[in-house]
């Protein structure tokens, strides 16, 4: 899948919606929601008047806006030539509908649903469809963990070009919240809960092969102009990395006093049994007084298939072992121990990897948001 908005990404977390308009625009959007990538349930469409509008459009039933009421609270797609829009928006909010995504005959957010359900034809039909986004970014790619427990944020986030949402924990959820999911192909998603962002990366262990690639978060991302994106699979730079983390006690030590000790124990002895080459490393890195935070990384292919290979039995091992957590926090430890298994690695590797350090853009969540 090429392309990504807001209003596709707000379509997508409502799983179901209505759309205002039974006209030809409104046929179109409900046939292309409604069919692959998308499979959206369009449950009902809402006309201004029914005297000159079908009881029914493919199946689906049309209502007049006046007996709509009992459905203020559902995601309504107005979907109508760019002239007939503001009236249509005023009508709607008169109406009390909260939740309503302009989808006009001309703009970009209608342009790029149609743009991916046009490549899944094409795939469907065995020829190629070359996305020149895709041609520019196949070389380098962030990809951006979003989950349905993502936090509304006091700033708006545009994605660059490199930036790929992928949704986590998608086995978990029927929320849709991109296009591209951690359950689709080779894929860890239902354990998200303890893996958190992981799933991820072991989506794009198994199902990407871009040449340069990373992870961020939805509210945690790299501070990488397009520019340097251009320039860095092309540099002798062979991972980037975040500003570390200060841990004065100690690694372990505040590991052990955040989170539960034996954890770590358990961490340490699948370090040494299946990798006993990194032992040395870890024992120093457990000793030290920083570590490179919330498994955000960037780096070259290779490198990447080669930590994954690394880090996953590791962490499969420590899954056998520990099991599940009652507490929710506490449960996430997986993600937890990673963090400081990704140090663990680059430290062994400081002198075969040339390591950059990239500043880190955190993006805080609405105060109402805060519990």
């Amino acid at each position: 899948m090429s392309y990504w908005n807001k209003a596709l990404e707000e379509i997508l977390s409502a799983g179901e919606i209505m759309i205002y308009g039974a006209g030809v625009m409104g046929r179109a959007v409900k046939s292309c929601l409604e069919s692959a990538p998308y499979e959206i349930k369009v449950t009902r469409f809402i006309v201004q008047s029914l005297q000159e509008n079908p009881k029914h459009v493919g199946g689906v039933p049309v209502i007049d806006i006046s007996h709509a009421s009992l459905y203020r609270d559902a995601w309504i797609v107005a979907a109508l030539h760019e002239r007939n829009m503001p009236g249509a928006l005023r009508q709607l909010s008169e109406a009390g509908f909260r939740h309503v995504v302009p989808l006009s005959f001309d703009s970009d957010e209608w342009s790029d649903i149609r743009g991916n359900w046009f490549q899944n034809l094409y795939s469907e039909q065995q020829e190629a469809y070359i996305s020149l986004n895709e041609v520019m970014t196949e070389g380098f790619r962030i990809y951006v963990a979003h989950s349905a427990a993502d936090r509304v944020l006091k700033e708006p986030m545009t994605d660059c070009s490199f930036e790929i949402p992928i949704q986590v924990g998608a086995a978990l959820t029927d929320k849709r919240l991109a296009i591209l999911r951690d359950d689709q192909g080779d894929h860890i998603s239902h354990k998200n809960r303890k893996y958190c962002e992981l799933t991820a990366l072991y989506w794009i262990w198994k199902n990407d092969n871009t040449k340069y690639v990373g992870l961020s978060h939805y509210r945690r991302r790299f501070d990488i102009s397009e520019q340097l994106a251009m320039w860095l699979p092309e540099s002798d730079i062979d991972a980037v990395l975040t500003v570390p983390v200060l841990n004065l006690k100690g690694v372990r030590a505040q590991y052990c006093s955040d989170h539960i000790a034996s954890d770590w124990n358990v961490m340490m002895e699948a370090v040494k049994d299946l990798f006993p080459e990194y032992w040395s490393t870890a024992n120093k890195v457990q000793k030290s007084n920083y570590y490179y935070a919330y498994n955000m990384f960037i780096a070259r292919r290779e490198i990447l298939n080669r930590y994954c290979e690394w880090l996953f039995p590791i962490l499969f091992r420590c899954e056998e072992v520990i099991g599940e957590r009652e507490d929710a926090y506490q449960g996430r430890y997986l993600g937890f121990l990673a963090e400081r298994l990704m140090t663990i690695f680059f430290e062994h590797h400081k002198k075969e990897y040339k390591t950059a350090i990239a500043r880190k853009h955190f993006i805080a969540e609405k105060e109402s948001c805060v519990i």
